[in-house]
């Protein structure tokens, strides 16, 4: 809790590397690695990778041959493993929720925080009246309308296509973003400076 999601995000929330002098001593070293691997309060892949390491398709015996392919889970892996059912109490999911209205750049913004964070409406200057209520579905920059380009993600900005105060036109290259190791283009949604 309290974690902040960088720009850079990538799912891949830890890797094991494993290596050997044969493919037999990497899948032993593998097996190994992978019993003593702990990560508590969320669900992981762990448990798939344990059996995997074990499966004889995977880890034939006796110079018989390897005989997994692109489509071996969905078309002949055994799935026998039981859904997570460890503790989720430390799951961001489950913390109680509040709804607080700021202002940002002269428009009044709805902002879901953990509970708490937004408690200090007279530091803030904010009201302690009612918060008003607003339909779902309708968020902020959720589309791209008026003068604004709007990022369809979190990312970093790796190339300006355009120089300030240049005339684009509706589907011209403005910038390119990364995000989780992807470049994504941004267009503009119609003509203007």
């Amino acid at each position: 809790a309290g974690d902040v999601i960088g720009g850079n995000f990538d799912s891949l929330l830890a890797k094991l590397i494993v290596t050997g002098a044969t493919r037999e001593e990497a899948l032993e070293r593998s097996r190994r690695a992978l019993a003593e691997f702990e990560v508590d309060g969320i669900a992981t892949a762990l448990t798939f990778h344990r059996v995997v390491v074990e499966d004889p398709a995977f880890a034939p015996a006796n110079g018989e041959p390897f005989t997994v392919h692109t489509r071996w889970i969905e078309t002949e892996f055994d799935n026998q493993i039981p859904a997570y059912s460890g503790p989720t109490d430390g799951i961001a999911e489950a913390q109680a929720r509040e709804t607080v209205v700021v202002e940002v750049g002269g428009k009044r913004v709805e902002v879901t925080l953990p509970a708490g964070m937004g408690s200090a409406p007279a530091a803030a200057g904010a009201s302690s009246g009612p918060k008003k209520r607003t339909t779902a579905g309708k968020k902020a920059g959720a589309g791209a309308t008026g003068d604004s380009l709007v990022a369809p993600m979190q990312g970093t900005i790796v190339k300006i296509e355009v120089e300030e105060g240049q005339q684009v036109a509706e589907g011209d290259l403005v910038v390119v973003l990364e995000a989780m190791k992807m470049e994504q283009p941004l267009t503009a949604h119609k003509a203007g400076t």
